[in-house]
């Protein structure tokens, strides 16, 4: 029997892959694909959030920078001639009435409303509102507790006087807080002479009016003065006797024919100067 033919070489078998034993134990370790995405989509959302957080803060710091701050939102500078007081309602219902020869600046601001009178003298019925009010008269700061109240500034001096209510009043000299009838120098924070009587007399002018009761005539002058373009003055040198004194009550566009009646009412001479200057003297 002839011998079986020999088989042909035959190429080595490729060696067995090394990891091949641990595929499934890497794969449960690795994350699969649904898990990248889902990291990914927590990672992203994690962001936004940070970010919403990030403006969030940056705003809250922006209000609170903004109330500290408290910038003006609107400003007002009323001036009234001689002889022409006014009265407005200012913001929230506030009146404010302004006396002849009158400066006020108002402002409106975020969280505060702050007036500054800068000359002459003004009466102020303050409606509550959230923001409150506040009056600067030189260094001096007026805070209203819901009143009736009188400013007047007068050269280097100034006082305030409440009609209705009360107010509190800091400056350089103190502190000090005063109801209806009270006045105070704001200068000294030294009480002034007050009633709500003499008070509700002197702030006539509100209603365009001026009341005397048995008012020196030397204070008269001053006043008829205030309410013309030219000053009324006394020219008879000193008075022999007691002051004349004036009663009654007038209106302030009358003022001129109040000065030509003066010598029917009180022993006095009346003289007209081409300047509008009026000179009184004892007759």
């Amino acid at each position: 029997m002839p011998p079986a033919p020999a088989r042909p070489p035959q190429a080595d078998a490729a060696p067995a892959d090394p990891f091949v034993p641990f595929e499934d134990a890497l794969r449960a370790r690795l994350p699969s694909r649904e898990d990248i995405l889902r990291e990914a989509k927590a990672q992203s959302a994690q962001r936004r959030l940070r970010r919403r957080q990030g403006a969030a803060a940056a705003c809250v710091a922006l209000c609170a920078g903004l109330w500290a701050w408290n910038p003006v939102l609107k400003e007002r500078t009323v001036v009234v001639a001689a002889g022409a007081p006014r009265a407005w309602t200012a913001h929230a219902g506030t009146v404010v009435a302004l006396d002849s020869r009158s400066s006020l600046t108002m402002q409106l601001r975020l969280r505060s409303r702050d007036l500054r009178l800068n000359a002459g003298q003004a009466v102020l019925d303050v409606a509550a509102n959230w923001r409150p009010l506040r009056v600067y008269v030189g260094d001096t700061v007026i805070r209203d507790i819901g009143t009736v109240f009188r400013v007047r500034r007068e050269g280097d001096g100034a006082q305030v006087a409440v009609l209705e209510g009360r107010v509190e009043v800091s400056g350089p000299s103190g502190r000090a807080e005063l109801g209806a009838g009270q006045a105070l120098d704001l200068g000294t924070l030294r009480p002034l002479p007050a009633s709500v009587a003499a008070l509700e007399r002197e702030t006539a002018w509100r209603e365009g009016r001026l009341r005397f009761d048995g008012t020196p005539l030397s204070e008269v002058l001053a006043l008829l003065g205030h309410y013309r373009a030219a000053p009324v003055r006394w020219a008879g040198g000193p008075v022999s006797g007691p002051e004349p004194r004036l009663s009654g009550e007038y209106r302030i566009r009358d003022v001129e024919a109040l000065i030509d009646s003066l010598p029917a009412i009180l022993p006095l001479r009346v003289e007209r100067r081409p300047d509008g200057l009026v000179l009184v003297s004892a007759r």
